[in-house]
Order: C-alpha cells, then sequence, then structure tokens
C-alpha cells in the first residue's frame, strides 16, 4: 500500500462528487438545505417609499423657514394616508408608514412642534430625509440567492421577504455507514473480552446530518470480504449516493477496507 498525503486522498474523493438531484420544499423545510437554482425575487421592496422615522411627512420646499403647516391626517404601517398633501399641509406618520402623495421628506417629532390641528418645523428638512425609496432593499427580478447557497437564517428569510414559499433544493445525499470488524458489538450490547463497542458510526451519522445528509446504518460487517462486498452493494441497491465503511487499522491479513482489496 502506497501512503498518499490528506490533500491528495481529498482530492481523488471529491473527484467523484456529482451534485445530488433537485426537488422542491416548502420555505418552513428548506433549513439547513443547498439551494439548487438562482433565486429572483418577486416583488418590489419596500414597494413604496415608507418612513423610517416617526413624525412628520411633508414636502421639503414647504418648511424652509419658520412656517406653522396643517396636519392633514395620519398614516401608519398598514393604514397609508388616502389623499394627496396640498400646499402648506404635513401628514402625521409612523415608521415603516408609507409617505403620502405629495410628500419627498420626513421630519422627526423630536424636530417638530405640534398643536393641535398644525405643526411647526424646528429644523428644516431636504429632500429624503428619513425616508427608505422604493426598492432599496431589492427590485422585482433580482436576484436575492445564487445556487449553492448553504440556506439558514438570513437567506430563509430573505427567500421569504422575496415572496418565495418554496425553495428548489439538493436533495440530501443518502449516506450509508457500515463499521467493520469482528471485534465489534452495536451500542447497548454485551461485548465478550476481546470486543468494543462500535461508536465511530454513531459519531459519523452525527456529522452527516450536520452537513446535510441522511446516514443509513448498514450495521456492522464482520471481517469477512464477500460480506463485506455485499454489504457495500446492500447500501448501493438501496439508493445510497455515498458508502462509508469504518474499520482496518493498517494492511494485516483480516483488514478488507482498503479500496485494492475491497474491490477484488
Amino acid at each position: 500500500m502506497t501512503l498518499i498525503s490528506v490533500e491528495v486522498a481529498q482530492a481523488e474523493l471529491l473527484s467523484a462528487v456529482r451534485p445530488t438531484s433537485s426537488e422542491r420544499v416548502s420555505l418552513s423545510e428548506a433549513g439547513g438545505r443547498v439551494l439548487a437554482a438562482d433565486l429572483a425575487a418577486r416583488r418590489t421592496q419596500p414597494p413604496v417609499p415608507l418612513s423610517s422615522m416617526d413624525g412628520y411627512a411633508m414636502c421639503a420646499a414647504a418648511a424652509t423657514g419658520d412656517v406653522w403647516l396643517r396636519v392633514a391626517g395620519e398614516s401608519a404601517a398598514g393604514h397609508g394616508f388616502g389623499g394627496t398633501l396640498s400646499e402648506g399641509e404635513a401628514v402625521r406618520i409612523f415608521t415603516g408608514a408609507p409617505l403620502p402623495a405629495g410628500a419627498d421628506c420626513v421630519v422627526m417629532q423630536e424636530d417638530a412642534e405640534r398643536d393641535l390641528d398644525r405643526v411647526r418645523v424646528k429644523v428644516a428638512p431636504v429632500p429624503g430625509q428619513y425616508v427608505r425609496p422604493r426598492g432599496l432593499d431589492f427590485s422585482e427580478g433580482d436576484i436575492g440567492l445564487v445556487a449553492g447557497t448553504r440556506l439558514g437564517f438570513t437567506s430563509l428569510g430573505l427567500a421569504a421577504a422575496m415572496n418565495h414559499d418554496s425553495l428548489m433544493v439538493r436533495r440530501r445525499p443518502r449516506v450509508a455507514v457500515i463499521a467493520s470488524g469482528d471485534e465489534l458489538v452495536p451500542p447497548g450490547g454485551e461485548p465478550q473480552p476481546n470486543q468494543i463497542i462500535a461508536s465511530s458510526s454513531v459519531a459519523l451519522s452525527h456529522l452527516i446530518r450536520e452537513a446535510g445528509g441522511d446516514p443509513i446504518d448498514l450495521s456492522i460487517a464482520p471481517d469477512d470480504l464477500g460480506l463485506l462486498r455485499r454489504r457495500i452493494r446492500r447500501g448501493l441497491d438501496d439508493g445510497a449516493d455515498i458508502v462509508v465503511v469504518i474499520g482496518g487499522a493498517s494492511v494485516g491479513d483480516h483488514d478488507y477496507t482498503p479500496c485494492d482489496r475491497a474491490s477484488r
């Protein structure tokens, strides 16, 4: 047996890797999965200009001096002001509310003085002040997530904001795990004095789940080349994408896990 470096071994293993097929899953089931195709926004966010402060919406040109404006109404998140601002008017507005027609800025309430149905601006505003313009986050058709993204907290939230309720993802790889060796017994068993508990397959199955795969436990294979080959074949016939065999310390007569021996 010729020893090779870890890097060469990894390169040889990965050279045989191919993407799994894709499938559509609901957004609630997509966490931890890998996106199979670029994801475009189905809407523009925000869809209209919104206020980023609690205060008063107005036209900046109407509040350049020490002037009082008539408060014509109110705009709240989800409940906009239905009319159009006239000259000398302002609208009471709250964070996240749509900017009324005729307004181009927001004066935060700390910079305004309210007296019944009038408001006085203490600091002259500028156009666009405290306004989140339409499409600030993204516009319809923008690619928000690219294929190959591992879907987590941030990407799932973005997919939802782009108005997707399901996603095309890669099918989870099915990884068959075979522990090999006459010295092994499963956890909870009664090992003989010359036996140990098979613990590596349990730990490896957990790592497979963490990496996004579905482990398939093919139990323990004895030190028998024919039986080991049949166990590997069983994993492949059962639809495993990868078969991992644990065992074999070196080149002893009872070590059948090296590829050049198990494949013969």
